[in-house]
Formats: C-alpha cells, structure tokens, sequence
C-alpha cells in the first residue's frame, strides 16, 4: 500500500528485491522471505514469561524461574501482620522465613532478599509491640486484683458508694434497682421475722 505522496507506509512488509535488482545474490532467498518449515526468530513462542535475575538482567533463555522468592513475600507478609497486632507467632514465623529468604538470595536462588530483610525487621518489632502490650496487661490484672482483695480498698469503696447513694438522697440500706412496692413488701417481711 502506497501512501498519496508515493511513499510506503510504515505498517507494509518490505519491499522483496527482484532478482537482478542491486543487492539481491543470485541463488539466495531474499533477506524476509521465510523457508518452508523454518520459523523465524521473532515467530518463536516462549513457553513462560522471562525472568529477571539480579540486577534487572533477564534471565538467558531456558532459564528455570527462581523457586524461592516466595519466602520473602511470606516473610513481609508474616512481619506486617505481626506489626498490625497478630503478635508472637506470626513475628517468629516472619524472621524464621525472611533469614531463608535472605539465604536462598546469597545462594542464587532469589531475588527479593529485601523483601525478607523487611520481614525480619517487622517480625521483631511485632514481636517488641506484643510483648511490652502483653506486659502492660498482665501487671494490669495483677494489680486490680491485689487492690479488689484488700480490705482497705473494700472498705473505701463502700463508703465512697454510701456517701454516693446520700448525695442522690437514697437510703443506702434501700437496694437502688429494686421497686418501691417490692422493698415495702421486703421490709413487711423482715419486720415479720424479728417479732
């Protein structure tokens, strides 16, 4: 296809030269012409997309993917969900899959070792963040649980709440969630058991 000015547009297969032509070799097929039952180079299909080593390079052609980098995704994975509040186990599990990770990159085998650098480094401080909150609730409970079982305490408490009860104008030996006609017919009762 020619465009209007007479030039050939960009999208046409190029010009075959005839034979005799400047630049054609007699007895040779012209440079585009494809043999029968030959591919040519572009026309290959690839079996798999190419893989990209270290450093960007993509692998040489037949090259097996890298089978572990999937231990540095598992370890950001583990690290994040440690750090979000998961805690111990996933923080372990994080360190334990990011220092593989970090192995199989020194060995050849991946490409993502910071990716299980990160996940070491979120694995301990998920880690650090569960411990120091699972410290501030154990000494918590510990210490509401001495104070409840003082007597001292007891004893504050219960005038704290007799004084409470005098502020609102209720009798503290009346039971506040109690109706009226039900504290009478209590009282009737207990006057009948003393005589």
């Amino acid at each position: 296809m020619t465009q209007p000015d007479g030039g050939q547009s960009p999208y046409d297969p190029p010009q075959q030269p005839e034979q005799g032509q400047p630049g054609s070799v007699p007895g040779q097929p012209a440079p585009y012409e494809q043999q029968p039952n030959q591919q040519q180079p572009y026309q290959q299909q690839y079996e798999q997309a190419p893989v990209y080593a270290q450093g960007g390079q993509p692998a040489p052609y037949g090259a097996a993917p890298l089978p572990k980098n999937s231990l540095g995704v598992w370890s950001l994975v583990l690290g994040i969900l440690a750090v979000l509040g998961c805690g111990l186990l996933t923080g372990i599990a994080a360190i334990i899959t990011g220092h593989k990770s970090r192995k199989a990159q020194q060995e050849g085998q991946a490409d993502n070792g910071a990716m299980g650098l990160v996940g070491i480094i979120t694995g301990w401080v998920g880690i650090a963040w569960t411990t120091v909150v699972y410290g501030f609730l154990i000494v918590g409970a510990i210490t509401l649980a001495t104070t409840a079982n003082d007597p001292a305490f007891q004893e504050e408490f219960q005038q704290q709440m007799e004084q409470e009860f005098e502020d609102q104008g209720v009798d503290p030996s009346i039971d506040p969630s109690m109706d009226a006609e039900l504290q009478e017919l209590m009282d009737e009762l207990e006057n009948l058991e003393n005589n």
